[in-house]
């Protein structure tokens, strides 16, 4: 049986994200932990086809207009920039077993130093609007997700708490005509078509339509404006 719900991540620290986090690929990514195991954190980044994804998600959530009905995460931020650096330990050089010349490159290659900006986003709590089955939704992220977007091994991310709140209305996908979520331009035409005869903007691009989001895949979207809670 599917439900209407809230997901609230109550945050601890700042986020790391350069596209909006969108739930199902959250959860996603929790049930190939809970498959995976250990080998989940190989690095190998590969996205499972359609075929698996549907095998994982389609018990978990429901759909519509061509996608699972988790919307993007909403909530007040804060943006500020900060920065991320990896450095040679120079000071201890003296205790390495050097092979070969005598010195490190750390201008290209494995060693190389880095020193690069990063958009900071600080949340209080960041909503999701679900469709599906709640107790297997929190079962899976407050046992596997424990950071939202990217550098969660730096700190960044993290999550204090998790909050699942019954709703009436299914707002994860739609919400007053509005889309809350990259959703397939075929799916759309009563939205376009109100847009259009309202003088309104209409926000598209290619976009996957399963998770993860950065897989190669893609077809055209009709992409989120300005959306509130």
């Amino acid at each position: 049986m599917f439900n209407n719900f809230k997901v609230i991540a109550h945050m601890k620290t700042p986020m790391v994200a350069i596209d909006p986090i969108i739930l199902d690929s959250i959860i996603s990514a929790a049930k190939a932990k809970e498959i995976l195991e250990e080998d989940f954190y190989t690095g190998d980044n590969i996205a499972g086809t359609e075929e698996e994804i549907e095998t994982m998600l389609n018990p978990i959530l429901d759909k519509q207009s061509g996608v699972y009905c988790t919307s993007m995460g909403l909530g007040d931020n804060r943006e500020y920039v900060g920065s991320w650096s990896k450095r040679w330990d120079d000071k201890n050089d003296d205790i390495v077993e050097f092979k070969g010349k005598q010195r490190i490159d750390i201008g290209s290659g494995y060693y190389k130093n880095y020193h690069m900006p990063l958009v900071l986003k600080s949340y209080k709590t960041i909503t999701f609007y679900v469709r599906g089955n709640i107790e297997e939704v929190k079962r899976l992220l407050e046992n596997y997700i424990f950071y939202l977007g990217k550098k969660g091994s730096q700190g960044y991310g993290q999550i204090r708490e998790w909050e699942f709140e019954e709703i009436e209305e299914n707002w994860s996908v739609w919400k007053d005509n509005k889309p809350m979520r990259p959703i397939p331009a075929k799916h759309c035409k009563e939205y376009v078509d109100t847009q259009m005869k309202a003088g309104d903007p209409i926000h598209a691009r290619q976009h996957p339509i399963i998770p993860p989001y950065w897989r190669r895949e893609t077809e055209l979207c009709i992409m989120p404006g300005e959306v509130s809670e």
